[in-house]
């Protein structure tokens, strides 16, 4: 791991420090190249000190004109104005300038095609080369009312001709105004060199740029699929958005290829999008790692950056550029702490951990951090390369596609081997697999008999404690008790029409069925069986031999469903004896449209035994407490009998005594 990250820091280092190949540096305002052309260098990037006028937007006649008062100084370029001091002040970034540059060199025999490599100019200018109009970006004016501004990534050609003029000093002059951007003048490298070899380069580096936009389009629409496909992973979806965020960075910054493909994009809006495209990266990534590692990333920590980069995305797309620029170092500063978090302190920490996918999750985005904090020191002019942000993402993506396909190729490998393995095993013990086979599935068949058991426990279970409940609510009043019990249990069942009788006995003593509760039944059906004598009919025989019948062929004089639609006949009469210590004491009648299951009538037959105690439990209590009362009013009745025959002995007591003393005398 040591050794990686040591190689990628060097590589890092080594693009960091390219800069172009040229020894040649400008010094008051002339760059000198001897008796070199441009013709046989590489592009001749124009750095060094120009000289700068400013508040003046001359021409090259009017910086020839001696009788024209003109104050200039010597500054740095490429790099913005608001760095310039005059007379130990800070220029401001609104205003304009002049700035000229004279490169000399040797003569050319030949008529040659020259060129200038122009980036963005912040934020219009015109160009002159030997006093001749060059080129002109937006509309530069020393009124900020009519001046417009403009971007535009430009290779400027100019021919110098021996037989016409003097060839050997290349006189550049730019005005540049800027009224609209926080950053304003010269900023970025200019290079000189032929037209033929510049455009060569533009277009090596716009095939690059748009094979790049390609693999970052792919990726994206890939990672897209991949989330469609399963929704449940989010860091597809976030990393595709970051896909589409950094190909909306590669054509807004740069060379600004957005801007050729609509070439009167308003420029608030090109802007806005270049630092959307870079402040707007950091939320999304935290919502990617944080899909990737939570447990190495503090969700509060992922919160706030998102919180951050929401405020700074609203400030940027609700004011001007030239408003949210004067804090333009507060989000860069947001974008270093957020991205070395992300990288350091979420990644790295991953990669320590061993967690899978860290380490080139690790290596990608630090590429894509180093690159991107490249291009930012380069737009304040702190350094001069090129913008590199596209390549580190580039990178990033690609070394997470590897690891995907990696995770893919190692799955099939994975699935290759298991295939050769069971193979063989297949070839050398089929017998034992067909066998294991069998096993697995009687244990398959028998787990799911096991649980469709254990469902059917769980319904019959759940009736007795419906039962129960009812019991427990109703113990001192058994017709309560027999209607809400007879109710409830053809509710379960789903059934529609039933009785519960119980026996009884009549006044002349025999013993009777009489109809305690029903639910559902005719006036007709009540009548006729209000009282029934054990042995007669379906419910007298099931009283007398305490058997269950379940008869499917219902009479259809026998019982009829009453509703609003008129009278049906069930299709299915289940007659259940209510036992208690061996004896029947009852009997519930149960019709439904269906047919009764094995495990209805296994429900309906243990709740009518518990009903069937629990009624003569009751029962018996009443008759106990029937009992008491007779007993009461017989102590009652003894006990003024006791008076009465105490109060007659007293009575005859006295008689006696009273003869006893009448003898006496």
């Amino acid at each position: 791991m040591k050794s990686k990250l040591a190689l990628t820091l060097i590589f890092l280092c080594a693009v960091l420090s390219a800069t172009s190949n040229t020894n040649f540096s400008i010094s008051k305002g002339i760059l000198d190249l001897g008796t070199a052309s441009p013709v046989n260098l590489e592009p001749i990037k124009l750095q060094g000190e120009w000289e700068f006028y400013w508040n003046q937007l001359l021409t090259p006649a009017q910086l020839s004109d001696s009788t024209i008062e003109k104050s200039s100084m010597f500054v740095p370029v490429p790099k913005s104005w608001v760095s310039y001091k005059i007379d130990g002040e800070k220029l401001p970034n609104q205003g304009y300038a002049t700035y000229r540059l004279v490169v000399k060199k040797r003569k050319d025999v030949d008529v040659t095609i020259y060129g200038l490599k122009v980036p963005s100019v912040f934020s219009s200018y015109k160009l002159w080369v030997n006093g001749k109009l060059i080129t002109e970006v937006g509309t530069p004016d020393t009124n900020k009312e009519t001046a417009k501004p403009q971007f535009k990534y430009q290779d400027v050609s100019f021919v110098l001709d021996p037989r016409v003029d003097s060839t050997s000093n290349i006189d550049i002059v730019f005005n540049v105004v800027n009224y609209s951007h926080q950053r304003a003048g010269l900023q970025q490298p200019i290079y000189l060199s032929t037209f033929k070899q510049l455009t060569a380069e533009t277009r090596f580096m716009d095939i690059l740029n748009l094979i790049i936009v390609g693999i970052i389009l792919v990726i994206g629409i890939n990672h897209l699929n991949m989330f469609f496909f399963r929704r449940k992973d989010r860091s597809n979806l976030y990393f595709s958005i970051v896909c589409l965020v950094m190909i909306f960075r590669n054509i807004t910054t740069g060379d600004r290829i957005l801007a050729y493909i609509f070439p009167n994009i308003n420029w608030e809006l090109l802007v806005k999008l270049d630092n959307l495209s870079g402040f707007g990266t950091i939320p999304l990534f935290a919502l990617f790692i944080y899909s990737l590692f939570k447990t190495d990333f503090p969700k509060r920590v992922m919160q706030t950056l998102i919180v951050l980069g929401t405020v700074i995305s609203l400030l940027v797309i609700l004011t001007p550029a030239n408003t949210y620029g004067k804090f333009r170092l507060l989000y860069e500063l947001y974008i270093l702490v957020g991205g070395l978090y992300l990288t350091f302190g979420v990644l790295l920490v991953a990669t320590f951990r061993r967690r899978s996918a860290a380490l080139p999750t690790f290596i990608g985005m630090f590429l894509l951090y180093a690159t991107a904090i490249n291009d930012v020191l380069s737009s304040m002019g702190i350094i001069q390369t090129a913008y590199l942000a596209q390549y580190g993402l580039g990178t990033f993506m690609l070394l997470q596609s590897i690891t995907i396909t990696r995770k893919s190729a190692v799955a099939i490998n994975q699935n290759e081997k298991l295939s050769v393995e069971l193979t063989h095993e297949k070839e050398t013990l089929e017998q034992r697999i067909e066998e294991r086979t069998t096993q697995l599935q009687a244990q398959h068949d028998e787990l799911i008999m096991h649980q469709e058991k254990e469902k059917i426990q769980t319904w019959v279970n759940n009736g007795i404690a419906l039962v129960n409940e009812i019991i427990s609510q109703n113990k001192s009043d058994f017709k309560m008790l027999s209607n809400r019990a007879l109710v409830d249990m053809i509710k379960y069942v789903d059934a529609r029409v039933g009785a519960m009788f119980l026996a009884d006995k009549d006044a002349e003593g025999n013993q009777v069925l009489e109809m305690v509760a029903n639910y559902g039944c005719g006036t007709d059906y009540k009548l006729a069986n209000n009282v029934v004598y054990p042995g007669n009919g379906l419910v007298g025989a099931t009283f007398t031999d305490k058997e269950i019948r379940h008869i499917t062929d219902v009479p259809d004089n026998y019982l009829k469903v009453s509703s609003g639609l008129g009278k049906s006949t069930p299709k299915s009469l289940l007659l259940i004896p209510m036992i208690y210590e061996e004896q029947a004491v009852g009997v519930v009648e149960i019709a439904s449209f269906n047919e009764f299951t094995e495990a209805e009538i296994n429900l309906l037959k243990r709740c009518a035994d518990i009903i069937a105690g629990s009624i003569k439990t009751v029962r018996m209590n009443e008759e106990n407490l029937n009992l008491i009362g007779q007993f009461k009013q017989q102590a009652e009745l003894l006990q003024q009998k006791e008076e009465n025959m105490r109060h007659s002995l007293s009575e005859l007591e006295y008689y006696r005594e009273m003869y006893e003393k009448f003898k006496a005398n």
